[in-house]
């Protein structure tokens, strides 16, 4: 990997560490002797990354680095679909789902050191009603938790799980028609969600088998699962045996339409978005360069563990 202009853009009202100056100097120390030349922008509106990162592929520059959360990876992905400009990640967001699924460090010295020793992926991209997803989309129960989380000003793991269980006691499961290659799945669900990488966010693992390069979208669906399984299960969605449940179904495939009964929203890499009744899902192959670690990193699923059953606790002892 040769770069030799990078750009770096910056939301500030991202995550915990939002100081730009903070987060430059860190840059800036790994960078020192950095055989390429780079320059920094912030953002000022919600938009406004998508639009610095597409006039920077105008500028020619090979990479474009967003710092910030998943929404922002989003914004600045978007822009270089299909173009020489790679597109890195300095993860100071909330559910970095992204940078997790891509073994991407969240520390932001490791991740800027990827841009001296890192490589390029080329990775696919997911649609659904137009809208670009790098890493899930999904209906149900987990976008009305993302819609009422987004709304929230504190971030972090307990805080998303505060508000699953609270709504978790009041959610009806809808029914939903899934049409794909020629067949028909209906099912009443707690959700359904279309996985391009492994996971979520915050650690939780969705779709263990997911590739971001394969061509393929997987289909997640969980069936009615009661409160009290849904927590005994909960640390099987931190260490990738969350397809181990009985009320799990996957499938694959390269587009599919999702109906339901009424409008509801769904959620584009986290993002909530109001919709109608049915949503159509694709898939652009090979899409977007990413730049990532040169060798893969394997998951640490002590930490999981024990992150999960601390979840638990706090959980059943509010």
């Amino acid at each position: 990997m040769e770069l030799k202009k990078v750009k770096f853009i910056h939301n500030p009202k991202s995550g915990l560490v939002r100081s730009p100056r903070v987060i430059r100097r860190a840059i800036e120390a790994v960078l020192e002797e950095a055989p390429f030349v780079y320059d920094f922008s912030e953002t000022e509106y919600r938009g406004h990354a998508h639009e610095l990162a597409r006039r920077a592929v105008e500028e020619g520059y090979d990479a474009v680095v967003a710092i910030g959360g998943d929404g922002t990876a989003n914004e600045v992905g978007s822009a270089l679909l299909y173009t020489d400009t790679a597109l890195g990640i300095i993860p100071v967001g909330s559910g970095n789902g992204l940078a997790r699924g891509l073994s991407i460090p969240i520390a932001i010295r490791r991740a800027a050191r990827l841009l001296l020793t890192g490589r390029i992926r080329t990775i696919d991209t997911g649609t659904i009603e137009e809208r670009n997803f790098f890493i899930v989309t999904g209906l149900g129960f987990d976008a009305l938790v993302g819609k009422l989380f987004d709304d929230r000003s504190l971030r972090g793991p307990l805080p998303y799980f505060y508000i699953g269980v609270r709504e978790f006691l009041f959610f009806r499961p809808e029914t939903f028609r899934l049409e794909f290659d020629g067949r028909t799945v209906e099912r009443s669900a707690l959700l359904v969600t279309v996985a391009n990488t492994t996971q979520w966010g915050l650690g939780v693992i969705i779709s263990p088998n997911a590739r971001p390069d394969d061509g393929l979208l997987d289909v997640c669906i969980i069936r009615n699962i009661t409160l009290l399984r849904a927590l005994f299960h909960l640390p099987k969605l931190f260490t990738g045996k969350i397809d181990k449940v009985r009320e799990y179904e996957r499938y694959q495939t390269t587009s599919l339409r999702i109906s339901r009964n009424k409008p509801g929203p769904f959620h584009v890499d986290g993002e909530p978005v109001d919709a109608g009744q049915s949503v159509q899902v694709g898939i652009k192959a090979q899409a977007l360069k990413v730049i990532v670690p040169s060798r893969k990193t394997r998951p640490l699923t002590v930490r999981a563990i024990s992150q999960a059953r601390r979840l638990q606790r706090a959980l059943l002892n509010p």
